[in-house]
């Protein structure tokens, strides 16, 4: 008797898993284009850093993670001050609605900062990195 139901079992198992299902026709390629669309561009280099800053883009905000005294000492034009560790409670000055790039002496309080950024539910966030690889003047 258990024979019979193992059987059956077995049966319906090897059935079941030969079953294919298919998309409907262009469902996968609607999906790979809305994906495209929503991925976005995690790095940026110095040159292109500083030709929003020349242009005066306003579509961004540019986040200076270091230190008060870091940033009395030299940041890259337009940047605003918010050490990494009051991101939190900074995000009154923080838009969800422009592009936020990040940077700190060498990157890792950048790191940091990008991804408590993240975590907040914050899409267009980029790490720049570090400081020392804007080759361009800075403001004091």
């Amino acid at each position: 008797m258990y024979k019979r139901y193992i059987m059956i079992l077995v049966l319906f198992i090897l059935i079941s898993s030969c079953a294919v299902q298919r998309l409907p026709e262009g469902l996968g390629e609607l999906q790979e284009e809305e994906t495209e669309e929503l991925k976005v561009k995690d790095t940026i280099t110095a040159s292109e850093l500083k030709e929003l800053v020349d242009e005066k883009n306003e579509d961004y905000l540019l986040i200076d993670v270091r230190t008060e005294q870091e940033y009395k000492e030299g940041h890259i034009p337009t940047a605003i001050n918010i050490p990494h560790t009051d991101i939190g409670s900074n995000l009154d000055k923080i838009p969800t609605d422009k592009l936020i790039i990040v940077y700190c002496k060498i990157g890792g309080r950048a790191s940091t900062a990008t991804s408590k950024l993240k975590d907040l539910g914050y899409k267009n966030v980029i790490n720049f990195g570090g400081i020392d690889s804007y080759r361009y003047e800075l403001e004091k």
